[in-house]
């Protein structure tokens, strides 16, 4: 058996199917949170970042200064670091062998090029995700899991740290939903007095969008390991992504002496934490 051929898709060998089955992972939730840079060319990408070295401009290096001063304006000196990301080539490749295609009632070939897409924003969304546990400042609770106490702490020190807004949390999804989740403190804890607009909209819809004054986003590239999964809430400043040429490639290849065609997807980029003082780890307890 060679992957691609037509004993890895029985399931939709006959002369009539309704309806395809197909399965597509939540994938493009953290690159919109986040900063991003594009280069036609490029082997690494540098984000300046202001105003948080070891030289800060605050308001305590503004001073009284009348017309009659001879002396000159005390200097205040302005630091930028250099936060440089190397991009690295990932890649897929799914076979889909001739026989497959004609033996099947769908379209395989376009289900595989959805699926090859959905993968390579996936892969994107893992990427981003693997600088949370980098964040110094953390809101966790890796025995009872998380509540909206967390949050507010979370949020309390990134305004301290005048993180600059919106802020954004993401998680794994059981961190919102279950057991261990937001949803259990929300629906069954009395400290929010009745039922306001947070606890009837999950009831309800079982959806939460704004909560603690950040927007809510889960992702299952927020990996569970040993019953605990590191999420974060941060600043779009808090993290770069970066990439070269096009954010995704997908390409398809015919090999005819094989009778398959390939589908293949490519990005060439990488991630890096920007304002480590801009984003809070949020390691909770899931399962």
């Amino acid at each position: 058996m060679a992957a691609g051929d037509s004993s890895n898709f029985a399931g939709s060998l006959q002369e009539v199917l309704s309806d395809a089955m197909v399965h597509f992972s939540k994938a493009n939730v953290a690159l919109p949170l986040v900063t991003v840079e594009q280069r036609d060319k490029a082997d690494t990408v540098t984000f300046p970042v202001y105003n948080l070295g070891s030289n800060t401009v605050t308001s305590g290096d503004v001073g009284s200064h009348s017309e009659h001063d001879t002396t000159a304006i005390t200097a205040t000196q302005l630091d930028s670091e250099k936060k440089t990301v190397t991009l690295d080539m990932y890649s897929i490749r799914v076979p889909i062998h001739d026989e497959a295609v004609l033996s099947n009632a769908n379209d395989i070939t376009s289900v595989a090029g959805q699926l090859v897409g959905n993968a390579i924003a996936s892969k994107v969304d893992s990427l981003i995700v693997s600088n949370f546990g980098n964040f110094s400042g953390t809101s966790n609770d890796t025995s009872n899991g998380i509540s909206v106490d967390d949050l507010f702490s979370a949020l309390g020190a990134l305004q301290a740290n005048a993180a600059p807004a919106p802020y954004s949390m993401v998680h794994n999804p059981r961190a919102v939903y279950g057991e261990y989740g937001l949803s259990n403190d929300l629906v069954t804890s009395n400290q929010f007095g009745g039922s306001p607009t947070s606890q009837s909209d999950m009831l309800k819809t079982g959806f939460i969008g704004t909560l603690a004054g950040m927007d809510i986003y889960t992702s299952p590239e927020v990996s569970i390991a040993s019953n605990n999964a590191i999420g974060a809430v941060f600043s779009k400043m808090a993290i770069g992504f970066a990439y070269a040429d096009e954010l995704m490639r997908l390409e398809v290849e015919r090999d005819a002496i094989r009778l398959k065609t390939d589908y293949v997807g490519s990005l060439f980029c990488g991630s890096v934490e920007l304002a480590d003082s801009y984003g809070i780890e949020l390691t909770h307890k899931v399962t």
